[in-house]
């Protein structure tokens, strides 16, 4: 189901290109080390307290169109166990009995997925998968955590391609409810036209999850087509087998990839093939698949062609950006540059072109400069991800480093679209420009402070000079960022910056900021 079947499928411009580079910026590695696993099956069946969860996870998507129509359906169940180890804070799990369908055609993934995750208070966090590749399918697993997760004390605040949403949670008895505090889509241009979601959760001893129904609706208008993307998620305590779980190599599921397909094993003769491989590519997010598809576009269609079929198949424009990017030809970044200057493309299949140009991992100055002259034009819809898009092409085209490099280096010393800017260099990760930005930490353009925060945190050499920045202009908004950067990213703190962010908690009077500093005390490793 890749992520992408749990945050609106074809319809998020993040799709398929993003969840090969989740968040970003996400080649962070696990930095836990584990011994091996063993396991014992025993056919006795118990169910120990405290201990122990076992769960039984069903996830559904499902995408309607016009008339009622089902575009397409997927469910992806497993089961799920959980035991605590001797520290209090520490599970190791393991994912079993893992199904997976897509448009009723089962799609094989893998037998058992070993993973460890903390649990503080009635939190999970700090999931560590061993190792599996971002564009895995079970990389759902960190969603289904976070849905899994309360807290009656304090909001909890959870972020996905869409948006950053903050929810309180209220307990009576064993049902815990949440509602909505705050929410911001991070782009107003593409938001759904509506949204509505149910969360409810029954906890059993020491606030253990026994039940949990889940269930979110976006209704999303595309080319004047309206469509209903729905997820739905079930999970219920079940009985377990009796399986003592160790712990797993830090790389365990390192080896998991889509299935392998070579090329000479693809024929693609015709309109119908053609669909039948965007099907599968869809799913597998073969590079083998994705460059018989690509070439098969390049030699059949042209660039108006090829823009039409992203308009009548919306469901597969993901799949044909992507074939186009992993054909790495001239011919291919012609025809992704040619789609992008197309009145005719929609603004959301102009953000998947610019990303895949980023990324297209051999790109000419053809696409650096198509892409500048979308920067160019302050009002384009795509100009902020063309300059993310360009800062990421220096990372995948190291030949256009150079290039890039001093782009951003001019946009930084003219401090033209500052904040945008800052994000692109934390994309090129070149260390010169990285050390541009401690500069913007005592700036006064407040944009390109927060993302300065943002991008300098996921590196242990600018903590120090982030944490000072932080003391010096305590704003929430920017603890929030730098909370959130050191959880997601696994950062660790000095002892030097834990003992100023003990002083901030202890000597501030905004609560959020207390509130922040300690779900990030809490999260910290012991």
């Amino acid at each position: 189901m890749k992520i992408k079947v749990l945050i609106a499928a074809f319809l998020v411009s993040v799709l398929m290109i993003v969840y090969l580079v989740l968040s970003q910026a996400s080649d962070v590695d696990a930095k836990k080390s584990h011994a091996q696993r063993a396991q014992t099956l025993p056919s006795e069946l118990v169910t120990q307290q405290q201990k122990e969860l076992s769960l039984m996870v069903q996830v559904e998507s499902s995408i309607v169109g016009a008339n009622q129509v089902m575009l397409s359906h997927s469910t992806l169940s497993w089961h799920m166990l959980l035991q605590r180890q001797d520290d209090g804070h520490v599970w190791l799990g393991q994912l079993s009995n893992i199904r997976y369908t897509q448009d009723g055609k089962p799609v094989p993934l893998v037998a058992l997925l070993p993973f460890s995750v903390h649990r503080n208070k009635n939190r999970f966090v700090q999931l560590d998968l061993l190792g599996l590749p971002n564009e895995h399918t079970l990389q759902v697993v960190g969603q289904i955590f976070n849905l899994l997760s309360y807290d009656v004390d304090q909001p909890l605040t959870y972020s996905d391609a869409l948006r950053q949403v903050k929810y309180s949670y209220h307990q009576t008895g064993n049902e815990v409810k949440r509602s909505i505090v705050t929410q911001s889509y991070f782009d107003t241009q593409r938001q759904p036209l509506t949204e509505q979601e149910q969360w409810q959760l029954l906890a059993g001893q020491q606030g253990m999850v026994k039940n949990l129904n889940y269930t979110n609706q976006r209704v999303w208008e595309q080319q004047q087509q309206r469509y209903i993307v729905e997820q739905t998620v079930a999970v219920s305590e079940i009985p377990a087998h009796k399986t003592t779980l160790l712990a797993a190599n830090a790389r365990a599921n390192a080896h998991l990839q889509a299935e392998t397909i070579t090329e000479t094993d693809i024929q693609i003769t015709s309109k119908e093939t053609l669909d039948q491989s965007l099907e599968q590519l869809k799913e597998s997010l073969s590079p083998e698949l994705a460059k018989v598809v690509g070439a098969y576009l390049i030699e059949n269609y042209g660039a108006y062609e090829i823009q039409a079929l992203l308009d009548m198949q919306p469901q597969f424009s993901s799949a044909i950006i992507y074939a186009l990017q992993k054909l790495q030809t001239t011919e291919a970044e012609a025809m992704l540059v040619d789609l992008l200057q197309l009145e005719q493309t929609t603004d959301l299949d102009k953000h998947k072109v610019a990303m895949a140009l980023g990324r297209f991992g051999a790109s000419s100055e053809l696409s650096l400069h198509a892409l500048q002259s979308i920067v160019q034009q302050p009002g384009h819809q795509v100009a902020n991800t063309a300059l993310l898009s360009i800062g990421t092409m220096a990372h995948f085209s190291p030949e256009q480093a150079h290039n890039v490099a001093s782009y951003l280096a001019e946009n930084l010393s003219a401090r033209q679209n500052l904040a945008t800017t800052v994000l692109a260099v934390g994309n090129s990760k070149d260390k010169g420009l990285l050390a541009q930005l401690p500069a913007l930490l005592h700036g006064h353009d407040d944009g390109a402070k927060l993302n300065s925060i943002k991008v300098l945190s996921k590196y242990g050499n600018y903590q120090e000079e982030v944490v000072s920045a932080l003391l010096n202009a305590p704003h929430p908004k920017y603890v929030a960022a730098f909370t959130r950067t050191i959880m997601e990213s696994g950062q660790s703190l000095s002892a030097a910056s834990l003992s100023k962010l003990k002083q901030l908690q202890q000597t501030t009077n905004n609560p959020v900021i207390r509130n922040k500093l300690a779900e990030l005390f809490t999260a910290l490793p012991t």
